[in-house]
């Protein structure tokens, strides 16, 4: 046997005998000292025999790739169909509750019928004015306010003339001379 194969083989000490051993015995057994019918591997499958003793593995039986396949595919059409029916049952119930079709139990209350309103007409040149007044609200200045936030709480919207119109309200010079607790004056108009 060649040195490079009994390197990769990794062959130690006792098994380099044995088949130095096998090597011997099978040049010194002539073809006429054999029984007859009985098979006798040639030497070199004895040596591979030797060689490959070790290399056995324990071989699994792999399933397909279709097999993994249609698993995947069965599981997810099973969780997709659970996922829907749970998303049908619960719209079903959101929308029984919310629906104002669906039976409810409700208390009957007798109305009583009203007089008909009687309108009347107002010419013009003797229809008043109706002045609308709305009362200014009062405001008490926290820590972090200012004027420009304030307008913004009020009016919904940041504008330069509610600002002035705050300041003359109060008599302030300064827009940012506010100080916490100074009570402030908005006009609603």
């Amino acid at each position: 046997m060649k040195s490079s194969t009994l390197y990769r083989s990794n062959l130690s000490k006792e098994k380099m005998a044995l088949l130095e051993e096998l090597k011997a015995k099978s040049q010194n057994t002539s073809m006429e000292s054999r029984t007859p019918d009985v098979y006798i591997r040639p030497s070199k499958e004895k040596e591979l025999d030797v060689l490959w003793q070790n290399f056995k593995v324990n071989q699994k039986e792999e399933k397909s790739p279709g097999v993994y396949l249609i698993t995947g595919f069965v599981a997810g059409a099973l969780s997709m169909f659970l996922m829907t029916a749970l998303l049908s049952f619960s719209s079903n119930a959101i929308n029984e509750h919310n629906n104002a079709d669906s039976p409810k139990l409700v208390k009957k209350v007798k109305v009583e019928k009203q007089k008909p309103a009687k309108l009347s007409i107002i010419p013009a040149d003797q229809a008043v004015e109706e002045v609308k007044t709305v009362a200014p609200e009062s405001y008490t200045v926290k820590s972090g306010d200012t004027l420009a936030g304030i307008v913004v709480r009020f009016y919904g919207k940041y504008d330069p003339s509610k600002i002035t119109k705050i300041m003359e309200a109060n008599n302030m010079s300064n827009p940012n001379a506010l100080s916490i607790g100074q009570s402030l004056i908005i006009p609603m108009d």
